[in-house]
């Protein structure tokens, strides 16, 4: 007699055939088209085609075969959809600079409209920049200097290139040997930042520094000049820079012709983490008219969200707002609302940094003097690492009665967010303004929302109730 144990496994394997006869399991065997298979609707996948067993008369053939299709990857996106509410005229968006500093300067640098007209440095087209070593006869230069400079010149020319939209770019020429200055380093010390026209010490070390590399170095068609100093130096603490406007640089030809602007860093961007491209667009963007977002000395709460408000900021960006003013945001590309006559609006905002066409910048003007704004934001190669991404919605209020110098860019931040500092970045502790999917904020009547925020950011834009 067959034992109990027996029995099981013979009704084990009886049940296992049955399964595998009544069952179309893919098989990776090789198989031909028009070969012989055992069961109809059978399958199996070869070399990318995929093989039925089929029926045909009396016998059962493998199919002529399908190619089998990848699956295409695609990234989950939101559609650039038109705003559901059309756009308001954009020059009632060109919200006037009211500020008792505007009419007082031809020099001003505008925090709004209308834009300036004193020749500034130009912000279009492609102009050369100068790199030129200095050093001194009791502190010398390195050999490799280049080494400090290079990835900061390529830097800075992206990120130009980036923010401008393309419509600005640099090209470098850069000195091949270091220029010494006559004297002993001792009679260059400056301690603090500042300009040729309120500092004399300053305006004598620009002059010497133009004169001295000019007698080597071809400044033909150089817009601006930033010099480096030894790397051992301790003469110049912060920096030094001069301006279109003042007359020590206004005043200087060379032999090639004038210059528009320069800047020396100091020991204090020598530093670990501190970039000379950021200060070298921080400075630039004073001799193209840009304002400077608040004090340098001063709580700032714009600090690390404009490259304007401070070159070591966390995100190194230029505001929607900056670019619109300077000219580099076509009018296409910013949503503009009256009050009065906004509705639920939904509307997508693209990157701001990003390539994609689109609008980039929302602008409701809340009275003749304030406007809220609301942009889209990225993270970039520019940006600090932070512990929250910097990816969502920044919303902020433009204050047109304040000027250069003051805090003319609030940002609107979420309430109970925590200060955040940056592992790679010496960037002052800071809440995180961005807003998120599913997050609101509020402001003189008016709702921001975001709907959705992946690729680009979907938001509504509402009175409040």
């Amino acid at each position: 007699m067959i034992s109990n144990m027996v029995k099981k496994s013979l009704a084990f394997l009886i049940a296992l055939a049955f399964i595998g006869s009544s069952l179309s399991v893919p098989s990776f065997a090789a198989v031909k088209a028009g070969a012989t298979c055992k069961k109809v609707g059978a399958f199996s996948t070869f070399e990318g085609k995929k093989f039925t067993c089929l029926k045909s008369g009396s016998k059962l053939l493998w199919s002529k075969g399908v190619i089998v299709r990848k699956p295409v990857q695609t990234t989950q996106g939101i559609a650039n959809a038109l705003p559901s509410q059309p756009s308001s005229d954009v020059s009632l968006c060109k919200i006037n600079e009211i500020s008792s500093n505007r009419p007082r300067f031809e020099n001003s640098l505008p925090t709004g409209f209308p834009r300036a007209t004193f020749p500034f440095a130009t912000k279009t087209g492609t102009v050369k920049w100068a790199l030129v070593p200095i050093d001194f006869s009791d502190i010398k230069g390195e050999p490799n200097f280049r080494s400090r400079v290079d990835t900061q010149m390529n830097l800075l020319s992206e990120w130009f290139d980036t923010v401008s939209e393309g419509k600005f770019k640099v090209e470098w020429v850069v000195a091949k040997n270091w220029t010494t200055l006559p004297g002993k380093s001792s009679d260059y010390k400056i301690p603090f930042s500042d300009g040729p026209d309120r500092s004399p010490a300053i305006a004598e070390f620009w002059r010497k520094a133009i004169t001295e590399s000019d007698k080597n170095f071809d400044y033909t068609n150089i817009q601006t000049v930033n010099f480096i100093l030894p790397l051992s130096q301790t003469v110049v603490t912060e920096s030094l820079q001069g301006f279109p406007w003042e007359q020590a640089v206004k005043n200087h030809v060379t032999q090639e012709g004038k210059i528009s602007s320069f800047s020396i860093p100091g020991v204090f961007f020598n530093k670990e983490n501190r970039q000379y491209w950021s200060y070298w667009a921080h400075e630039f963007g004073h001799a193209m008219a840009l304002p400077h977002i608040g004090s340098s000395r001063e709580p700032n709460p714009f600090l690390g969200l404009d490259i304007m408000g401070n070159q070591d900021g966390y995100t190194r960006e230029l505001t929607g707002w900056m670019r619109f003013v300077a000219g580099w945001l076509d009018d296409e590309k910013v949503y503009c609302q009256e009050l009065q006559k906004l509705v639920s609006t939904d509307l997508t905002l693209v990157p701001l940094s990003g390539t994609k066409n689109g609008i980039k910048m929302a602008v409701i003007p809340i009275s003749e003097s304030k406007a809220l704004i609301v942009e889209s934001r990225r993270e970039t190669k520019f940006s600090c690492a932070m512990p929250t991404k910097k990816n969502g919605v920044l919303t902020y209020v433009y204050d047109a009665t304040r000027s250069h110098g003051e805090n003319f860019l609030i940002p609107l931040t979420p309430p109970g967010r925590s200060n955040e500092s940056s592992s790679n970045c010496p960037v002052s502790p800071y809440p995180d303004p961005i807003l998120r999917q599913g997050e609101k904020m509020k402001f003189e009547g008016v709702t921001i929302e975001v709907l959705e925020s992946k690729d680009m950011d979907r938001i509504r834009i509402s009175k409040a109730n």
